[in-house]
């Protein structure tokens, strides 16, 4: 699943790729991932591609028409969707959501192999619009979320860590994979319940989050450019690696569950 860091640098190479090339055909040849009407995707011909953006694990991309943006596309790739930038003339994959043809011979293109993804077509002014859009707390990396904000905003908030991090009411764009990373970082377990940490681990547990994301960013920026459709998740530490050594104390990491698995280390990690 694409979380914040993943989302960030798509945006930045969508701005560095595509930003001011003019729309001369949209299609949804997978309709059912498009909320919006043939019409409204019909419309879309002779806008200008604007800025790309991260909110949450939503991806924004403005959509502007004579210097002012007139739609937002807004995608939440949930567990597989992908943007692709591509020759025009490559064949069109199954499962393609969106098809924005651009000058300059190349497309835009979403792809979801998996059909859990979600793209909304909405005004500028309309993002509440969108399930869930106006619960959503901040960005896990926004700069006005300090280690205070932080503390007071965890503690609106009860339950088990793991979950907490995956939270967007709590904190947006964190997922599966990155609170494990995080909660290793912190020496957190993932079971454990809020109410008993201490402030000094609410602050280890603050800093953690901070750290993991921002060198997650760095790393994803020097190995995934130009491959937008790409996802890098080599260089975690821990996440999906149950049965390896732990990187900090090298006992035998833990993982549970299937797809949405949890892994974690019983001695860096402890219940309490």
């Amino acid at each position: 699943m694409p979380e914040l860091p993943d989302l960030t640098v798509v945006a930045e190479e969508l701005n560095r790729r595509i930003t001011g090339r003019m729309v001369i055909d949209a299609s949804a040849p997978t309709a059912i991932l498009v909320r919006a009407t043939p019409e409204e995707i019909a419309s879309l011909v002779g806008t200008r591609v604007g800025a790309a953006r991260r909110r949450g694990k939503f991806l924004l991309l403005a959509l502007d028409r004579e210097g002012a943006t007139e739609r937002i596309l807004a995608a939440n790739p949930m567990l597989a969707g992908r943007f692709w930038i591509t020759p025009s003339k490559e064949r069109v994959r199954a499962r393609t959501g969106l098809r924005l043809r651009l000058d300059g011979e190349e497309d835009l293109r979403y792809v979801d192999r998996e059909m859990l993804g979600k793209l909304y077509l909405v005004a500028p002014d309309a993002l509440d619009e969108i399930p869930g859009w106006p619960e959503m707390g901040p960005d896990a990396d926004d700069p006005a979320l300090t280690l205070e904000v932080f503390r007071q905003r965890i503690r609106r908030h009860p339950g088990e860590l793991k979950p907490l991090l995956r939270n967007p009411r709590f904190v947006a764009g964190i997922g599966n994979a990155y609170s494990d990373e995080i909660l290793w970082e912190a020496g957190l377990a993932p079971f454990r319940r809020r109410s008993t940490l201490s402030d000094e681990q609410i602050g280890h547990l603050y800093e953690a989050m901070r750290h993991v994301l921002g060198a997650a960013i760095e790393r994803i920026r020097a190995s995934v450019p130009p491959n937008v459709e790409t996802q890098d998740r080599s260089f975690l530490k821990v996440h999906l690696r149950g049965g390896e050594p732990c990187p900090r104390c090298g006992r035998e990491l833990r993982q549970i569950g299937g797809r949405e698995a949890t892994t974690f280390c019983r001695t860096c990690q402890p219940p309490m």
